[in-house]
């Protein structure tokens, strides 16, 4: 590693000013970890809905091992009810001299849709089982308690109000206390990158034009996920994330103004595919085990309350 690469974020005196050179450095050094180490759709990645690259933790992580930056965490608990309230302090130190750098913060809470719902599931009149599906038109139609959903077997013909009128829009989730530790977690991933971005400026470089930087003259810039840039893929243009990112007016307008839930988190489809998946220990157990693994530990509380979910049913049958 080269002297300026050496170089440790805010290293001057309180009071001085950093040199031009100095911050073009730094631009230049933060622009080489995204091309030669980065990769798209691990470290950073477009969130469906936005328009630019997002920062995410083993992103955020890089550029603390970059800089040698120690994240401490302080956070408060508030409960209301059932539902926790998390808010997340991540201040980063100089691991060589501890001296303080910056902080940012984060919160998050089992009131976010993602915590706060599960989808309904049909429940077989006769075992009590989520076991109910559509049958197949070449077979009758109708519903089924799948066997294979440990169910019984029982059929019912199309129009069957005890299948049809149950609820299979989003129900309250009553086991909030397994998205305790989630949402602690999730505070705490918010407050970190809100710190690095803080701490070393890259906010900036997120949003600017690759074209402005000299060596990615000429190379065309990605804008969204359907056009796709011909450059370097790492080169990210997001701004700092922000705990209620903005609603187009499209969604806005299908939803009533109704507040539509966070499209920073790219563990959402994977937790919904958690809880609608064929419940069993197998295909749970394959369903979490083709999660992305940087994705994977913020599915794991979902995994192991689905697990714990089966496992009750099974004891009460």
């Amino acid at each position: 590693m080269t002297q300026t690469q050496e170089m440790t974020v805010h290293d001057t005196a309180v009071g001085d000013a950093l040199p031009a050179s100095s911050i073009r450095a730094q631009v230049d050094l933060i622009q080489q970890v995204m091309k030669e180490v980065m990769i798209k759709d691990t470290h950073y990645g477009i969130i469906p809905g936005t328009q630019k690259p997002s920062l995410f933790k083993p992103g955020a992580e890089k550029l603390c091992l970059t800089f040698r930056l120690d994240p401490q965490y302080e956070s408060t608990e508030r409960f209301v009810g059932e539902h926790c309230f998390v808010k997340s302090r991540c201040t980063l130190y100089h691991q060589t001299t501890g001296r303080r750098l910056g902080s940012g913060e984060g919160s998050c809470s089992t009131k976010e849709s993602k915590y706060a719902y599960r989808k309904g599931q049909r429940l077989c009149p006769l075992c009590s089982k989520e076991a109910i599906i559509k049958g197949k038109e070449q077979y009758g139609g109708g519903w089924l308690c799948w066997k294979k959903k440990e169910g019984c077997g029982a059929q019912w013909p199309d129009g069957a109000k005890e299948i049809e009128d149950q609820n299979t829009e989003r129900i309250p989730n009553e086991d909030l206390a397994d998205q305790y530790n989630t949402v602690l977690k999730m505070a705490n991933k918010r407050s970190l990158i809100a710190a690095v971005l803080n701490v070393t400026g890259a906010s900036d470089i997120f949003t600017q034009d690759v074209e402005d930087l000299p060596e990615f003259a000429g190379k065309p810039v990605a804008q969204t996920a359907d056009q796709p840039t011909d450059g370097l893929e790492p080169v990210m243009e997001a701004a700092q994330p922000s705990l209620k990112p903005p609603v187009s007016q499209d969604a806005s307008a299908k939803s009533g103004g109704e507040p539509q839930p966070p499209l920073d988190d790219p563990a959402e489809p994977y937790l919904a595919k958690l809880r609608t998946c064929e419940r069993s220990n197998g295909a749970i157990n394959a369903t979490y085990q083709a999660i992305p693994e940087h994705i994977r530990q913020d599915t794991y509380q979902e995994y192991m309350a689905q697990l714990k979910s089966l496992s009750a049913k099974k004891k009460g049958a």
